[in-house]
């Protein structure tokens, strides 16, 4: 029986592409438009470009300014976009705009709803990777204490999870939302998370490992971490908690890397060895 290839990268791409720390950064253009989380196109590219082949569907339930649907319609798959704030939806189709020629059964789709409203647009088992950055909290309310810059919330929706109060809340109400991804992604489909780890005053809450319990308890497999590296960033750090308490000032982000395990995969982990 032979082998499907993973991806369609050459030898030394692969390489390149393994290496577990990523130094990419926004370009002026992304930079400009002010979104309060975005990612750059070119960070999307890579792991569409590793994750996928050319016609898969790629979904982002979390789409923000749209960079997913942005690097999946360049490289010649199919966008799926959800986002709870029009503003963002209308940002992502400017964009997408921009792009010169899109194939008539490759053109992403845009829904402006919450991601728990998901199953309304998506099939089940249709999708082969989810590319996504869910808010952090509420954290983009309250001022920064790194570098001084002023809150930039995501929106003042009621149905944003920016805005959910509780951080258990808002863990449980993202919990449903991957639970959602779940039924629609294939059978050995991937879900790539990225998010970086929070600090609201004195408290840390590694927000990376919440992440991974609560996928690991919705039966994703846990498959691997890459660091995207923003130092460049950030030009305006201070000394944190000096010169009182050392405080570590993150200037990286988790690409955090799952799979949804196959029937047969299950099967067999179900199957234990007899005694004899």
């Amino acid at each position: 029986m032979r082998l499907k290839r993973f991806n369609d990268l050459d030898g030394k791409t692969w390489t390149r592409y393994s290496i577990s720390v990523w130094d990419i950064v926004k370009t002026p253009e992304e930079a400009a438009l002010k979104h309060p989380a975005m990612f750059p196109v070119k960070l999307c590219e890579r792991l569409i470009e590793i994750y996928t082949h050319k016609g898969d569907i790629v979904l982002d339930p979390f789409m923000g300014s749209g960079s997913t649907l942005l690097a999946a319609a360049s490289l010649g798959r199919k966008g799926i976009g959800i986002d709870v704030n029009e503003e963002f939806v209308s940002l992502a189709k400017n964009r997408l705009n921009l792009l010169e020629t899109i194939e008539d059964n490759l053109k992403p789709e845009i829904y402006c709803d919450t991601a728990e409203n998901l199953l309304k647009y998506v099939g089940e088992s249709t999708v082969d990777l989810v590319l996504t950055s869910p808010p952090y909290w509420n954290i983009h309310r309250r001022k920064r204490t790194a570098d001084y810059k002023e809150p930039r919330p995501y929106s003042e929706l009621e149905r944003d999870f920016g805005n959910i109060e509780k951080y258990e809340d808002f863990m449980n109400a993202l919990k449903d939302v991957f639970s959602k991804v779940k039924i629609v992604l294939k059978p050995k489909g991937h879900c790539i998370i990225i998010v970086m780890d929070i600090r609201v005053g004195s408290q840390f809450i590694p927000f990376h490992m919440d992440i991974a319990r609560m996928m690991m308890e919705l039966g994703y497999k846990f498959e691997d971490i890459i660091i995207w590296n923003r130092a460049a960033e950030y030009n305006n750090l201070r000394p944190l908690g000096y010169p009182y308490q050392f405080i570590v000032n993150k200037v990286h982000e988790y690409i955090m890397i799952f799979r949804k395990v196959s029937e047969n995969e299950i099967l067999s982990a179900t199957i234990l060895p007899q005694k004899h």
